[in-house]
């Protein structure tokens, strides 16, 4: 079964640029043959576009990523507000696990997984099925999606390198470990005007 790249358009934060910068940069950093797929209500020319199977508010729209019938094959994750700076084909091999992320490298204190990059193989809907036990008070006990995900998988989760922080690892550079930049919180990636990000960053962000 062929790899699925997902993201998901929902709420007001970002414009449909960014699902456009997204899949531009996906297609530019990965060789394997894939399905770039956006789960949203929104209309989108040229995305393949998936309605959402909850109405959750922000980012718990992504538990709808583990609903059944949704990905059900090997399946690449990735937040609308992350920068590729290289290749992204090793990821591939993590979806061959039930799941995988990066470990949170965030002083937040809200889990030890971090969200904005899963992978999994497909047909994994223990998520799913565990935030629909409840999922008025998890919503209102737990700060978002990540905290959930540590609560139900503690330490039964494979670690992806390569991703990280703009805010804590990017220091006037960008480090060579990292092909992932996610930038969490402020500023957002078409608010950066340092020379030596910006080719990273598509000029539809840049000028939006």
């Amino acid at each position: 079964m062929s790899l699925t790249v997902w993201c998901v358009f929902w709420g007001d934060k970002y414009d449909k640029s960014y699902v456009y910068a997204l899949k531009e940069a996906i297609e530019n950093n990965l060789t394997v043959e894939f399905e770039f797929k956006c789960i949203t209500c929104e209309k989108l020319e040229g995305i393949q576009t998936l309605n959402p199977s909850v109405s959750y508010d922000g980012w718990w729209q992504k538990i709808g990523l583990f609903a059944p019938g949704v990905a059900i094959g090997p399946s690449l994750y990735f937040d609308l507000d992350v920068v590729i700076t290289g290749n992204l084909d090793y990821l591939v091999e993590y979806t061959k696990h039930e799941f995988a992320a990066p470990a949170n490298w965030a002083q937040s204190g809200h889990g030890g997984i971090q969200s904005s990059v899963m992978a999994w193989s497909g047909g994994w809907y223990h998520p799913y099925r565990e935030f629909k036990k409840d999922f008025a008070g998890t919503m209102d006990r737990l700060w978002g999606d990540q905290e959930f995900l540590w609560e139900i998988l503690k330490d039964d989760w494979v670690r992806i390198p390569g991703v990280g922080s703009y805010k804590y690892h990017c220091q006037h550079t960008i480090p060579g470990w990292m092909k992932v930049i996610v930038f969490h919180g402020k500023p957002d990636p078409h608010e950066v005007k340092d020379s030596w990000i910006l080719p990273y960053i598509s000029p539809a962000l840049v000028t939006s």
